[in-house]
């Protein structure tokens, strides 16, 4: 989630960009008298003030995006409102200061600047970690590449500033780079432009759509087109190109805006209570929809003997305290490392971590501040084994089972890790993330036949692969999960995340270890199997939601408290922006 931030940032600064060119061009149509607009491209340029406010704002708009300001200028010139010279200098000194000062603030404050939380929004440690490993290699050269590769600028010249590379040799080449650039960029907007205004009177309407649309699509050259020369840039396309065509990859609220709407029929017509789904767990706090403590719902299955690991709980507080607490409880319940260190309140793998030393433990309570859960460590292969028991029946059956696969790569002696990522068929399609956690070892080089795991958490979201392990049903195993499942008093419906030894070890029922108990949110996740469509998906989400609702109004009749509206939306959004502090910590 956190690699992600920065891209929203890019993506608003692209939209910002577009609005500004939108809101000029459409002045200039609409604002601008007819006798210019009959000889639009043929006006000599503006002279004076006039000219010098649409330089002064080419110069700040290089500040939103050197691209688009570039290309904006360049379709000006088209309209004769502006010689090329002043377009084309507005441009450069914006382009050539922003550079100096990115470079200006890795040199002076670096260390301070990337050690605050707010940095992960413009820089990514990923991205970061990447230009420095260039920067070492190629030095100068990398800074004159880098200004011909859209997104790679400000990562690469804040990192030479952070490394302390010398100033004059550096400004000179951001110099000649953005020299060689913006008179590049600007004069084939220019030139496009220009044949689109020459069309003007014949196709008068669409000149300014044209004009906007050849801006947008000169943008998406430079951005989506250069990386096609590449072999990387083409990976990294293909990635986005999967997560785009394949649902797996969707972000959750599209995936179950259908959903939602099923759960609203449910709620409002079929059964008449919109939270009657609350009561299908009455042992959690609204069923376990949102908010539930982890260690809370862990705690009745305390009684199940080795099924639980050893755990305790954590409280909030400043790292050293807590650093002290997890000492003490790591002796207490005779744990050795590795051990696994989460947040007692997240969604989705957020912050689960496996911890392999006191050093890792430091940093994990550096970065998380919330109260956590200690965890002993537990080998195997890991399962996610969907369970349901109407109040009326003797025995609970499982709906799902999935087993959870971590990617790998395989060294060849040659490539360094960066390239093996890159060259994963699956993995390109989580690419940011797993560059970010191989960020300080991603120029090792693998031995041939050496393989390394992409992850050990088994989350989807984390890089886990989910297969459906519907082959793996057994009455022994059935038998097995209903048993722990009675030991907590009103779980009637959820999803448990089992370690066992290996597949023979869970279809007899064997060996089975808690790691994670979830609610009435839980999903049957055997769907994102890659050979599942998204129809699969919506059939088996409503189907469980279904469920829920019978199974609640089961236990309402029998007494159990079903969640106010009222309560239930404010215990909801309390929950949801928790878990957006605890995203941001």
């Amino acid at each position: 989630m956190k690699g992600t931030v920065s891209l929203r940032v890019k993506r608003i600064l692209v939209l910002a960009g577009l609005v500004m060119g939108l809101a000029g061009l459409g002045w200039l149509y609409l604002y601008a008298p007819r006798n210019t607009l009959d000889h639009l491209g043929e006006n000599p340029a503006l002279e004076g003030q006039p000219r010098a406010l649409i330089m002064i704002a080419i110069f700040l708009g290089t500040f939103v995006s050197e691209d688009l300001a570039c290309i904006g200028s360049g379709l000006l010139v088209a309209t004769g409102r502006i010689d090329f010279l002043s377009a084309t200098a507005a441009a450069f000194a914006g382009i050539f200061i922003g550079d100096i000062f990115i470079f200006a603030a890795g040199f002076f404050f670096g260390g301070p600047i990337l050690s605050h939380r707010w940095a992960r929004w413009v820089l990514s440690r990923r991205s970061l970690n990447r230009a420095e490993g260039l920067f070492r290699r190629k030095g100068l050269w990398i800074i004159l590449a880098t200004r011909f590769l859209p997104g790679t600028r400000t990562a690469t010249y804040f990192t030479a500033g952070a490394l302390r590379a010398p100033a004059i040799p550096f400004i000179l080449v951001f110099g000649l780079a953005a020299a060689i650039w913006t008179p590049l960029l600007v004069g084939l907007s220019h030139l496009i432009g220009r044949h689109l205004i020459e069309l003007y009177l014949v196709y008068e309407a669409f000149t300014l759509p044209a004009l906007l649309a050849v801006g947008l699509g000169m943008y998406l050259i430079f951005h989506y087109g250069l990386p096609m020369f590449t072999w990387q840039g083409r990976r990294r396309l293909r990635g986005k190109w999967l997560r785009a065509t394949r649902w797996e990859y969707w972000p959750v609220w599209q995936v179950n805006g259908l959903v939602l709407l099923y759960i609203l029929y449910l709620g409002f017509i079929r059964h008449r209570r919109p939270t009657l789904f609350t009561a299908a767990n009455p042992c959690m706090p609204h069923g376990g929809f949102i908010g539930e403590n982890k260690s809370d719902i862990l705690a009745p299955f305390s009684g199940q003997g080795r099924a639980l690991p050893a755990w305790t709980s954590i409280p909030a507080g400043d790292p050293p305290g807590r650093m002290g607490a997890f000492t003490e409880a790591f002796a207490r319940l005779g744990l050795h490392f590795p051990v696994v260190l989460k947040p007692d309140e997240g969604q989705r793998g957020l912050g689960v971590r496996i911890i392999r030393s006191v050093e890792e433990a430091e940093n994990w309570f550096r970065e998380w501040t919330s109260r956590a859960i200690l965890q002993e460590f537990v080998a195997g292969n890991e399962y996610g084994l969907f369970y349901v028991r109407y109040p009326s029946e003797e025995e609970g059956r499982l709906i799902s089972i999935t087993r959870k696969k971590q990617m790998e790569v395989t060294g060849n002696g040659t490539d360094r890790l960066e390239t093996l990522i890159h060259g994963h068929p699956r993995a390109i399609a989580q690419l940011d993330l797993f560059l970010e956690r191989f960020a300080p070892d991603l120029e090792r080089v693998l031995g041939k036949g050496e393989r390394l795991p992409l992850g050990e958490i088994g989350t989807h979201a984390l890089g886990a692969v989910f297969l459906d392990g519907d082959h793996l049903l057994t009455p022994e195993l059935s038998r097995a999960v209903d048993a722990i499942a009675k030991a907590c008093p009103g779980f009637h419906f959820g999803r448990f995340d089992f370690k066992a030894p290996d597949d023979a070890a869970l279809k007899e029922g064997r060996g089975l270890r808690i790691i994670e108990v979830n609610g009435v949110t839980s999903e049957a996740t055997h769907i994102y199997d890659p050979r599942h469509g998204l129809f699969h998906a919506w059939r088996t989400l409503c189907g469980q939601w279904r469920i829920a609702f019978e199974i609640g109004r089961e236990n309402a009749d029998r007494g159990a408290a079903v969640s106010k509206p009222g309560r239930f939306f404010k215990d909801a959004v309390g929950a949801w922006l928790r878990q957006k502090q605890i995203q941001q910590s």
